[in-house]
């Protein structure tokens, strides 16, 4: 009985009366009356006691409660008195702690003035040895042989280092003089061998002599080295002049300092992205002098003369020489902007799951950053990009394809170590997810290749890039389209502009290809995504085949009693090495679906694995020697199981299996369909 009824301030007797005879139904009132009356006093007995009981709790308790506090009260003051002790001992040590530092910090002070004077010391015996190896070297002659002047020049940038080690010493002047006078010495005889190698353009022994002079810190001497050598190649240059005047001479110089400003400035570029930047302003400002020109040309006035088509090829060449002269770095330079995609340190993780979706990220990203450079590499060469861009392209994709292919070993090598050991598990497998990713990732970058080479060939906008979707069409519709062009003669369009025919100003006569060249690692990318697809259906499949190896050797067809032939179909159930594979299968849709993106592919690798079952079983069937008649309607047995699970899954067993069942039942006269 809810008892908040009676307490409520709104409570009313005869309303509460009247509403439980209504709902008493057809009792009569005496009874009602005392049955109700019954009730309450029960209930309020109840309460009574449940009232007495509390009171009872709470006055015993009171005292305890009192004692708790007034010992909870004592622990306080204790601990407070604690407190003090504690925070005198602190002060204390503060204080004794202060006084220790001090003496560690003037200790590590008198330290470091003693590591200073023994640096001091080992520095002045090193320069001494230093400076009396240079005076041998001096005496003898300065050596040409390439190791020896790469010691040399570490020998020299030890001196300089070491003397600036010294700059405290007493007797720094005086071994700052005599350093100098070595060095005047040294520089003496390594100009002219510097200013030969200037001069012969021998970037090798140039760069070794370089060195020998950054080591000194003679700059101004090593400019004053390179415009002699400079004057001497231009001197050499004038005899053959066709004409020796004034205009002839300043066209030679000027083409000369034009070509060395570019190449210092790319020099000059501290990145490549940088270095990439710098092209494409050089070649925008000669597209804009070739526009000023031909605006001079075109201009109408009388009596206006024809210029020759080869003249004009002859200046256009003139006027790209200078981007002509520095395309073959930007080969490099973009491979080390493509290259440094691939320093993630996401590549350099254990797990093989994490490896492969790392790298299927990178593959993912490939077609924006080759996007990118081509894009780019358009607007620095044109139609003539191709003997610089796919080289890059080339470099960037083959070791990214080295990347895969390595990480494919590692993944089989783990599979094949774990089905060894027994430990191998199919789909829940680690190895399994991370075969199919960086197949994917292999997949995405040749969609990428396919495109661009598609793109390249005039058909990225077309049919080709927006109905065929499917990376195997876009494949074979850029090989079409590479076959076609090479199956055709590549010929000059006659009525090509000689001032914008960018192969023949770029180029060489034999690097003039109009159709880009099909790049090499493409193939290594195509076998690697084969053979991940091979070993994704071994993973796959290996559950399976470890419980099919079992069949020959079951001791279940032979040697059976002769009581039990007479068994009853309903009597026999499938054999625990077919149910295993039953259970297998039928777990394999929801974890396929977990792993597969598309649509198709779940139930393409399924189809393919019951059909390889079911292939393998037939086999393993023939295998079997001497079955009797119960072995037979045991394997009987279990081929029906079989079917119902492929059935189940979609599928149908092959007619392999369906033969050998209906073979197996001709030699069972008491089996029956």
């Amino acid at each position: 009985m809810d008892l908040k009824t009676f307490g409520e301030d709104s409570f009313d007797s005869k309303q509460w009366i009247n509403k439980a005879w209504a709902s008493s139904g057809n009792q009569e009132k005496e009874i009602f009356v005392a049955n109700t009356v019954s009730r309450l006093q029960l209930y309020m007995k109840q309460l009574t006691n449940s009232l007495d009981e509390t009171t009872t709790q709470i006055v015993t308790s009171i005292p305890r409660i009192i004692q708790d506090a007034s010992s909870l009260q004592l622990e306080g003051a204790l601990l407070q008195q604690k407190l003090l002790s504690l925070e005198q001992k602190v002060q204390s040590v503060e204080e004794q702690t202060g006084h220790s530092i001090e003496s560690l910090q003037k200790i590590d002070t008198l330290k470091s003035r003693l590591e200073n004077a023994a640096s001091a010391l080992r520095e002045a015996d090193k320069w001494a040895v230093l400076a009396s190896s240079l005076e041998d070297v001096l005496e003898t002659g300065v050596p040409t042989q390439p190791e020896k002047l790469t010691e040399l020049a570490d020998q020299v940038t030890a001196m300089t280092a070491s003397l600036e080690v010294l700059s405290d010493a007493p007797d720094y002047e005086n071994k700052r003089l005599h350093l100098e006078t070595l060095y005047n010495r040294l520089e003496a005889a390594i100009s002219p061998p510097l200013i030969e190698a200037l001069t012969q353009m021998d970037a090798e022994r140039t760069t070794r002599y370089v060195t020998i002079f950054s080591g000194m810190n003679r700059f101004v001497s090593l400019c004053r080295c390179w415009r002699r050598a400079a004057a001497q190649r231009l001197a050499g240059e004038w005899p053959r002049l066709a004409a020796h005047t004034l205009a002839a001479t300043t066209a030679m110089l000027a083409a000369d300092a034009a070509r060395q400003v570019v190449s210092a400035n790319l020099k000059l570029c501290s990145t490549p992205e940088e270095g990439i930047q710098l092209l494409i302003t050089l070649r925008a400002d000669i597209d804009d002098f070739i526009t000023c020109i031909q605006g001079i040309i075109d201009a109408p006035r009388p009596n206006k003369e024809t210029l020759p088509q080869a003249t004009l090829r002859e200046f256009g060449r003139a006027a790209y020489a200078p981007l002509r002269e520095l395309l073959p770095k930007y080969t490099e330079l973009q491979s080390q902007l493509l290259l440094e995609h691939l320093n993630d340190p996401q590549l350099q993780q254990e797990d093989l799951l994490e490896h492969s979706r790392a790298i299927l990220t990178v593959s993912e990203r490939c077609e924006a950053w080759l996007d990118k450079a081509y894009s780019r590499a358009k607007k620095i060469a044109g139609e003539a990009l191709y003997p610089f861009y796919m080289p890059a392209v080339e470099n960037f994709v083959s070791t990214l394809a080295s990347l895969i292919s390595a990480h494919a070993r590692r993944i089989e090598t783990t599979f094949l170590s774990s089905a060894a050991s027994g430990q191998g598990t199919g789909v829940l497998s680690s190895s399994f997810p991370a075969s199919l990713m960086l197949q994917t990732a292999a997949s995405h970058v040749l969609d990428t290749l396919a495109r661009q080479e598609v793109e390249a060939s005039g058909q990225g906008t077309g049919v080709l890039s927006s109905s065929f979707p499917a990376s195997l069409m876009l494949q074979t519709a850029a090989s079409h389209v590479l076959d076609t062009l090479a199956r055709q003669e590549v010929e000059e369009p006659k009525d090509l502009d000689p001032l914008h025919d960018l192969p023949y100003l770029l180029l060489e006569g034999s690097d003039r290809p109009r159709a880009p060249p099909a790049a090499p690692s493409a193939a290594a990318l195509r076998r690697s995504k084969d053979q991940l697809r091979n070993l994704a259906r071994a993973i796959l499949r290996n559950p399976i085949h470890v419980q099919l190896e079992k069949i020959p050797q079951l001791s279940v067809w032979n040697n059976n009693d002769a009581l039990s032939t007479d068994l009853p179909d309903f009597a026999l159930s499938p054999q625990e090495y077919i149910t295993e594979i039953g259970q297998y299968l039928m777990t394999l849709p929801q974890h396929l679906e977990m792993h597969l993106s598309e649509k198709q592919a779940p139930l393409q690798y399924l189809s393919e694995v019951c059909t390889h079952t079911c292939e393998v079983y037939a086999e393993k069937i023939l295998n079997i020697r001497n079955m009797d008649a119960l072995g037979t309607k045991r394997c009987l047995n279990d081929i029906v199981y079989l079917s119902s699970v492929v059935e189940d899954l979609g599928s149908s067993i092959t007619p392999a299996l369906r033969s050998l069942e209906k073979s197996l039942r001709a030699a069972s006269p008491a089996q029956t369909d």
